[in-house]
């Protein structure tokens, strides 16, 4: 017997002998449906293989469009789109064009995506996009964006964008950006940035940039800028600029421009431009300038700017401190505190 004639045997046959309970419900937008349960069960009403809406089933199912439907466990196989799927529950296999459920668990796959009203979890993957108001974990796929009220959790890969309003956590890829607006902990890869309004935590490669309203740490590399509002912690790494608006910057930090911090940078600095902040600890080596309030530790530049106290060794063509305790080596070498020879050529002491 040919597919074409199984099916419609099958489809012909729920019209006649099926049970017709129909229950009318709302969903979200106050929309009325009229939910069907016909359905051809074999061999029990909730255990074998159903063809039609049944509410409640264990094994395979295959239905045009769900509606009104409780707990699935098995194959649950939809070819449209669902009404009134908030409570629907999938445990188990469940494939469409786009599943909708309150809750998939399991294996979900949807030719255009998937979009449960609660959780997903599992494998996901979805043509176009998973959405899920209150979490997504497992192995997600999508090919635009995965989108989640709630965290997303585990392997996430979207060609587009993952998108969280909670923490994003696991290994997150994304060709064009990962954001969250809590936490996003792990492995961040991303063709554009990576934006966390709270701290960004782990391995963070952002074509141009990696963001983050408090801190970022751990190995933080991107094209441009590395931006942290707080601290900026680890290995930070970027073409342009390692930027902390408020804070400080620790650890090893590279750049070919600049790199700031309001409050304080520690470790080992490299700047091809300018190094700027109110305080600085460590080895510094930025070939323009470099302009700090308080030095404690070694400086290389063309300039060192130290409009206060330096402890430690400047190394330049200008040397300028308002109050040296250290060395000055350059051509010219400035040391305002000094009762004498406050301006010397190459070598200026303070000891």
């Amino acid at each position: 017997m040919r597919l074409s004639t199984f099916i419609l045997f099958f489809v012909f046959a729920s019209l006649l002998f099926a049970q017709d309970n129909s229950e009318v419900y709302e969903d979200s937008l106050d929309t009325e449906f009229v939910c069907s349960e016909k359905s051809l069960n074999i061999p029990l009403p909730t255990v074998g293989f159903s063809l039609g809406n049944s509410k409640n089933f264990n094994g395979i199912r295959i239905n045009y469009n769900d509606c009104g439907v409780g707990v699935i466990n098995g194959i649950n196989i939809t070819f449209w789109k669902s009404n009134n799927f908030k409570n629907q529950i999938v445990n188990g296999v469940s494939l469409g064009l786009i599943p909708m459920s309150g809750s998939l668990h399991g294996f979900s796959f949807g030719l255009g995506g998937l979009i449960a009203s609660k959780s997903m979890i599992g494998f996901n993957f979805g043509g176009l996009a998973l959405v899920s108001q209150e979490g997504i974990a497992g192995i997600n796929i999508s090919g635009l964006a995965s989108v989640s009220q709630n965290r997303i959790a585990g392997i996430n890969i979207s060609g587009m964008a993952n998108v969280s309003q909670e923490n994003i956590v696991g290994f997150n890829f994304a060709g064009l950006a990962n954001v969250s607006q809590a936490k996003m902990i792990g492995l961040n890869i991303s063709g554009l940035a990576n934006v966390s309004q709270d701290y960004l935590l782990g391995f963070n490669f952002g074509g141009l940039a990696n963001v983050s309203q408090t801190a970022l740490l751990g190995i933080n590399i991107s094209g441009l800028a590395n931006v942290a509002k707080e601290n900026l912690n680890g290995f930070n790494l970027a073409l342009l600029a390692n930027v902390c608006s408020e804070g400080s910057i620790s650890g090893l930090s590279f750049t070919l421009g600049k790199i700031f911090a309001e409050q304080e940078i520690k470790g080992v600095n490299f700047a091809g431009y300018k190094t700027d902040s109110q305080e600085f600890s460590g080895i510094n080596i930025t070939p323009v300038w470099t302009e700090v309030e308080n030095l404690s530790g070694f400086s290389f530049s063309l300039y060192n700017e130290i409009y206060g106290r330096q402890n430690g060794i400047s190394i330049g063509l200008v040397n300028y401190a308002e109050e040296l305790h250290g060395i000055q080596i350059g051509l010219i070498n400035i040391a305002k505190n000094k009762s004498s020879l406050r301006i010397l050529p190459i070598f200026n002491a303070n000891l």
